[in-house]
């Protein structure tokens, strides 16, 4: 048996054992953090015997009161969970070392919820990101950061910085097919920007030269930027110099001929729709990221739950950034999330995510390359 259900265990029989162990407890110790069924259907008997003022909790309570405690949420409980049997019941009060250790085996219970709806939301993100689902990783990467603000006002501290670094994110899921794709949009960008340079300065103030996928895109969209910035004219030619000055070709990241062939095609459509499908890309790459994170440091059971909390807000913040760039491109708005469960998120169901602003690419019949 587990730590974390040993925790559950005890904290129920030390509640049975001793109903004055509860009050301090019920304003921050919830039915949802336990993650036995069970156990949650006891505790919720016994928060509402609490609620109801039980004779057993009046300061002057005889053993007898305290034995109707116990009994009365045994037969309360066995109704609305047939797995809690007297039998079992007993196994509780056996299970608890020491009654008044209660607030302790508590925290141990809140811990374990923090770890497990962690990694369960992450999780959930991270199977959105995998799947391209931009509008469900948007909602639920907002979900997970309202689970986090629930659970740290249930805890009660958090370490903003904590001194453990981040753990390297998970190695990313090859897609041959989806790469090529997006490195044809990168491409696409490039040869619409070097076409029409006036567009470079808008386009940068919400994409960065992090958000391509291929290294060689990368440079030549800073050198891009870079001639916009100083006002000095853009085509294949001062691109090519550009990328040389900044060290790419002695790197061998980039050769002229590619160079050439990325800045050589004219009439390549839109700048602003090809920046967006960039944009959306690396923000799917950036939630799959911050989810593998979080979710291994959920797994992670000497992490304190201050340090995980910390953590995990500093995993997501890497992409509230590419987000918020997201809303400056697009105009949306991040999506309301529906109520959370620690231990069991869910998606709401009257959610609806925003949608992406769409411009269909101005591209002629005939491209000098392949689109997405």
């Amino acid at each position: 048996m587990t730590p974390q259900m040993q925790a559950e265990q005890a904290l129920l029989g030390a509640l049975l054992l001793d109903p004055a162990q509860l009050p301090p407890l019920a304003d921050w110790l919830e039915v949802r953090h336990f993650h036995r069924p069970a156990h949650a259907a006891l505790y919720e008997v016994l928060l509402a015997q609490h609620a109801a003022d039980h004779r057993a909790l009046a300061s002057e309570a005889d053993p007898d009161a305290r034995r109707a405690w116990a009994l009365e949420a045994i037969c309360a409980a066995e109704a609305a969970s047939p797995g809690l049997t007297p039998s079992y019941a007993h196994a509780l009060i056996a299970a608890c070392p020491r009654a008044e250790h209660a607030p302790a085996y508590a925290r141990m219970v809140l811990e374990s919820a923090v770890h497990r709806a962690l990694h369960e939301h992450a999780h959930r993100l991270l199977l959105a990101a995998q799947s391209s689902d931009m509008q469900d990783a948007v909602h639920l990467a907002e979900v997970l950061r309202q689970a986090i603000r629930q659970l740290t006002d249930a805890w009660g501290a958090v370490d903003p910085r904590p001194r453990r670094p981040l753990p390297q994110p998970p190695a990313r899921r090859p897609d041959p097919a989806g790469d090529e794709a997006l490195r044809g949009s990168e491409a696409m960008l490039l040869g619409a920007l070097t076409d029409q340079p006036a567009a470079i300065v808008g386009i940068a103030q919400w994409l960065t030269g992090e958000d391509f996928l291929d290294p060689g895109h990368r440079a030549v969209y800073h050198a891009l930027t870079a001639l916009a910035h100083r006002g000095e004219p853009v085509d294949a030619l001062t691109v090519l110099w550009e990328v040389q000055r900044r060290g790419a070709l002695t790197s061998r990241t980039l050769t002229p001929d590619r160079i050439r062939g990325i800045c050589a095609g004219t009439s390549a459509g839109d700048p602003g729709y090809w920046a967006e499908t960039v944009l959306l890309a690396s923000l799917l790459r950036q939630a799959a990221t911050s989810a593998g994170i979080i979710r291994a440091l959920a797994l992670d059971p000497s992490l304190p739950a201050t340090q995980l909390l910390g953590a995990a807000t500093q995993a997501l913040e890497p992409l509230a950034a590419i987000q918020h760039r997201w809303q400056t491109a697009t105009g949306t708005q991040p999506p309301r999330p529906g109520p959370v469960l620690a231990g069991a998120p869910r998606t709401a169901a009257a959610h609806t995510p925003p949608q992406p602003a769409a411009r269909p690419p101005q591209r002629p019949k005939a491209s000098p390359r392949a689109g997405p």
